[in-house]
C-alpha cells in the first residue's frame, strides 16, 4: 500500500515532464549549475527543483509560457544555422533570442534593404567617433564647453579623449560634472565673445525649448577658428518629457549652424540605423508595414571661419544662404529623390 501511494505521488510530476516534453541536453546546457548531471538525476533535479524555480526543462516547455502559439514549432538548430548563433550560447538563451526576434525582429543582413534612400550618413560625426576626433585638440590652453553636461545616461566617458583641456561644464539642473548652471539660451550672459575653442553637446538639442537661438549663441561665444560638435536625435521615442521639444535631421542642424553665423560644416549627417513598422494599434492601412531609413542619431561637427556681428544677422536675412541651390522636390509624397534644379 505504501508503494502505491508512494506510486501514485510520483505519477503526476511524470505526466508534468511528460508534458512539457523534458530534454536532458537543453536542461543541463541551459543552467550551468546542473551540467555534471546524468540524464536521470536531471529529470529528477526538475522534478524537486526545477519546476519550483520555474527552470525552462525545453523548447516547447519555454515558448508554451512564453508564446504559446509558437510551442512545438520552433526549431533551435534552425535558427542557429540561419541567425549564425555561435555554439556556445545556451539553448534557453537560444531561445530568448527566437523569442526577441519572434517579437520584435532581429536584426540581420536584410535590414539593408529598409535603407536604399540617399541618406547623407555622418563619418566623422559618426556615433561613438566624436570623442576620438575631438582627441586630435587635447591641449592645456583648450577652452572647451559642454552644453548639457551632467551625468543622465553616461559618465562623461569623452573625457578620456582630451584630459588636459581647460573644460566647462553647463546645466540648467546642478549634479554631477556641472561647473555651472545655466540656460543655454542666454550663454552670452554667462560667458564672454570669443571665449571658447570647443562647444560639445551630447543628446541635448532635443531638450532645447530654441535650439536655433543657442545655435546663435554658440557662435557668439566660440573663437574664430574654434569648432562645435553636436550630436542629437533624429528617430527616437520621446523621453525626459515635458522637456522634448525637437528631433533633427543633420539638414536641420545645417540649417541653424550656417553660413550667416558664420559657420562652415566640416560633417554632418544621420546614422545608427533603426529597423521599425507600424504596430497592431496604427490606422488598419498602416498596420505592420516597414518604416524605412530611420536612423537614431544626428550629428554636425562645424567650425567658425568669421566673427559673429549682432547688427548683421537675422534669422529671417538667413534663409537665403540655409535653403540656396535648393528647391522642393515637385515629386512629392515620401520623395528622397531630390535633385539640383537645373538652370534654363
Amino acid at each position: 500500500m505504501a508503494n502505491g501511494t508512494k506510486q501514485q505521488g510520483q505519477d503526476p510530476i511524470k505526466e508534468i515532464i511528460k508534458k512539457l516534453h523534458f530534454s536532458y541536453k537543453f536542461y543541463t546546457r541551459s543552467y550551468p549549475d546542473i551540467t555534471h548531471l546524468d540524464e536521470t538525476s536531471a529529470r529528477a533535479h526538475f522534478a524537486n527543483t526545477g519546476i519550483h524555480e520555474k527552470r525552462f526543462c525545453s523548447i516547447y516547455h519555454f515558448f508554451l509560457e512564453k508564446k504559446p502559439e509558437y510551442a512545438g514549432s520552433i526549431s533551435i538548430k534552425k535558427f542557429r544555422k540561419h541567425n549564425k548563433v555561435p555554439k556556445h550560447i545556451s539553448p534557453l538563451k537560444t531561445c530568448e533570442l527566437i523569442l526577441s526576434h519572434l517579437s520584435y525582429g532581429c536584426s540581420s543582413k536584410w535590414d539593408a534593404t529598409l535603407f536604399r534612400s540617399p541618406t547623407k550618413r555622418s563619418t566623422i560625426g559618426k556615433h561613438g567617433r566624436i570623442h576620438p576626433w575631438a582627441a586630435q585638440f587635447n591641449s592645456p590652453d583648450l577652452k572647451v564647453l559642454e552644453i548639457g553636461s551632467r551625468c543622465v545616461s553616461s559618465q562623461a566617458h569623452w573625457k578620456r579623449f582630451f584630459p588636459d583641456v581647460q573644460y566647462t561644464g553647463i546645466d540648467i539642473i546642478e549634479g554631477e560634472n556641472v561647473d555651472l548652471v545655466a540656460d543655454a539660451h542666454k550663454l552670452s550672459e554667462y560667458f564672454e565673445k570669443d571665449t571658447f575653442d570647443l562647444v560639445i553637446s551630447f543628446a541635448v538639442f532635443e531638450h532645447l525649448a530654441m535650439p536655433w537661438i543657442v545655435a546663435e549663441e554658440v557662435s557668439k561665444i566660440l573663437k574664430v577658428g574654434g569648432h562645435v560638435a553636436i550630436e542629437t536625435h533624429f528617430s527616437y521615442s520621446e523621453h525626459e518629457l515635458p522637456w522634448h521639444f525637437f528631433q533633427f535631421n543633420s539638414t536641420a542642424l545645417e540649417c541653424m549652424f550656417n553660413e550667416a553665423l558664420g559657420f562652415e560644416v566640416i560633417d554632418s549627417g544621420l546614422d545608427s540605423p533603426i529597423v521599425g513598422r507600424f504596430a497592431d494599434s496604427a490606422a488598419p492601412h498602416l498596420r505592420g508595414k516597414l518604416v524605412g531609413d530611420l536612423y537614431c542619431h544626428s550629428s554636425i561637427i562645424a567650425q567658425k571661419n568669421k566673427p559673429y556681428t549682432s547688427q548683421q544677422f537675422s534669422w529671417r536675412e538667413a534663409l537665403p544662404t540655409v535653403v540656396k541651390n535648393t528647391m522642393y522636390p515637385r515629386n512629392t509624397g515620401f520623395s528622397r529623390n531630390w535633385t539640383s534644379p537645373t538652370n534654363t
